[in-house]
């Protein structure tokens, strides 16, 4: 759902970006078969750009011995099995959800109007079938009065138009069959299914018709018909109304500048350096979309140079694989794989695929190689696999991770003060810490080409674990002298990305009574800090026992 609003967005920044170059420079100008390639190829390149960003490299070089941040749990928490069955559940509504809902439904509104506008010309077709007319495939009908094409159809009302007429008419929509201007019709009403929020795609729509009736006119007379004549004849036309978005009408745009645009001198072929604009709109485009890959690479500090250090070894294998949700299949972006017992690890991309190298993989008694591989995600259960390869120097191997969720038990129990600071080491003690360091990351082994930082962060608690504990008692005590709750249930929850408690489900109850007090306690809960995996909000699911008393 994410990426289908970010693909939206990006689209539509390049739509906007393209018409802004064309409503600037080029819309004025009389190179209209160019005009129309750039408007066409302008929207393919706004659309698919996104989908396939450019990737660059960025090598992040660290020395050797330099401290890495370790990822604890606090002793309070241990790992469960997922419980099924819940019996009370709330879900939270997201901001993505209603934006997603609204344009699922303009979406469907214009598809539904394109098909009903089509469906309506092939029903024409078939009650006044289709007749030859100078060489031209026409249907006579009494519905709309002002001429129009439909593909190689061309739709006209012989009521209001003369014999006299016909001629012009019909050369003028002839130019719009011999040109396949249908195409860009299509593709432009596709597009203003999909982008029909962005203001800029209709602009683009006018921009493309008008463009058409520019190169029609000009197929017109260059055909030998009257500039005058031609003219009346198009203001005669000026109370006629555009029904059908997908076909060509004869009077669409029809304003002082069309009829200006018949006459205008043409403009100079050097003006077509004009199009050059294009360039730096795609430049910027490719600089937005674009996705960097981080290489992380070991150093080595000598005097004041970094060396890289050796990484000669006899054989290696790479992997490559990918994480996937063991539950629903979707790719997990952002996942922290790294070779167990190293610093060598990588990130999961996107598309949840990764590819990691192992420089120094154990080569067992057959030849074939083997590393362990794991693979860490917040609010996920941790997976460690052994990957095998037949041993041929440099070998690779395909792999999916499987992930399952996982949920946090949350103790209620206040833990004790923290000791007591001696005198002279103030400073090394911030609140909420122990005067005790971490223990260093594992040293980096010889060979290893990446040095790989694993950044997750658990949910906070406002307070942290101690005012959680205490809120808890001091709410179930409250709830059993007030409502004279006696029993034990386990309540489940999801703080998500934006810190909220959510889908709240009891999974364990001695009593209704008590299943109810312990849903009340997790409901009014505060909102917690969330889950961070590499910097980005994730949610993350904590069980938390109940017990009144």
């Amino acid at each position: 759902m994410e990426a289908t609003l970010i693909y939206l967005l990006n689209a539509s920044g390049g739509i906007v970006l393209f018409y802004l170059v064309y409503w600037l420079f080029l819309r004025h100008e009389t190179f209209h078969a160019a005009n129309r390639w750039f408007l066409v190829a302008s929207l393919c390149i706004a659309t698919i750009l996104p989908l396939i960003p450019v990737r660059y490299e960025v090598l992040v070089e660290a020395a050797n011995g330099a401290k890495t941040g370790a990822h604890t749990i606090a002793d309070t928490f241990k790992n469960i099995p997922v419980f099924k069955g819940a019996e009370e559940s709330t879900t939270a509504f997201s901001w993505q959800q209603a934006i997603l809902l609204i344009y699922l439904t303009g979406a469907a509104i214009f598809l539904l109007r394109l098909l009903t506008q089509t469906l309506i010309l092939i029903h024409l077709m078939i009650k006044h079938r289709v007749t030859s007319l100078n060489g031209m495939r026409v249907v006579e009908n009494q519905k709309y009065g002002l001429p129009f094409s439909f593909f190689n159809i061309v739709f006209i009302n012989p009521k209001f138009h003369t014999q006299d007429d016909l001629p012009e008419i019909l050369a003028h929509e002839k130019v719009h069959i011999r040109e396949n201007h249908w195409f860009d019709l299509l593709f432009i009403e596709l597009l203003t299914v999909i982008f029909w929020f962005n203001p800029f795609i209709w602009m683009f729509e006018r921009a493309i018709k008008q463009n058409h009736e520019y190169l029609a006119d000009k197929g017109v007379l260059a055909q030998g018909h009257t500039v005058g004549r031609y003219q009346a004849l198009l203001v005669n036309q000026l109370m006629g109304m555009q029904i059908i978005g997908i076909t060509n009408n004869l009077n669409f745009a029809l304003s002082t500048n069309r009829l200006k645009m018949m006459t205008k001198k043409k403009t100079s072929a050097r003006r077509l350096i004009r199009f050059i604009w294009a360039l730096p709109a795609l430049a910027l485009l490719l600089f937005a979309f674009a996705e960097p890959q981080y290489s992380y690479t070991e150093t080595e500090i000598v005097g004041n140079e970094l060396i890289p250090a050796d990484t000669q070894s006899g054989k290696q294998l790479t992997i490559h694989g990918k994480v996937v949700s063991k539950e629903t299949g979707e790719a997990i972006p952002g996942a922290s794989i790294v070779i167990k017992g190293t610093t060598v690890g990588h990130v999961s991309d996107r598309d949840g695929t990764f590819t990691l190298v192992d420089h120094n993989p154990t080569v067992k008694a057959d030849g074939s190689l083997s590393t362990e591989v794991v693979v860490s995600f917040v609010g996920m259960k941790t997976v460690a696999n052994t990957i095998s390869a037949s041993g041929s120097g440099v070998d690779k191997a395909k792999y999916t991770f499987k992930m399952e969720d996982e949920i946090i038990v949350i103790s209620t129990l206040v833990p004790p003060p923290p000791p007591p600071v001696i005198k002279g080491e103030e400073k090394l003690v911030k609140k909420g810490e122990t005067n005790v360091p971490p223990p260093p990351p594992p040293p980096a082994v010889n060979g290893e080409k990446e040095v790989f930082f694993i950044v997750e962060d658990m949910p906070e608690y406002p307070g942290g674990q101690t005012a959680l504990a205490i809120l808890v008692q001091k709410m179930q005590k409250k709830l059993t002298k007030e409502k004279n709750i006696k029993g034990n249930a386990k309540v489940l929850f999801t703080v998500n990305a934006k810190g909220e408690v959510s889908d709240i489900k009891i999974v364990e109850k001695d009593n209704d009574a008590a299943a109810k007090g312990a849903y009340a306690i997790a409901s009014q809960l505060d909102d917690w800090k969330p889950g961070k995996q590499r910097g980005k909000a994730v949610p993350v699911k904590f069980l938390l026992p109940i017990e009144f008393k």
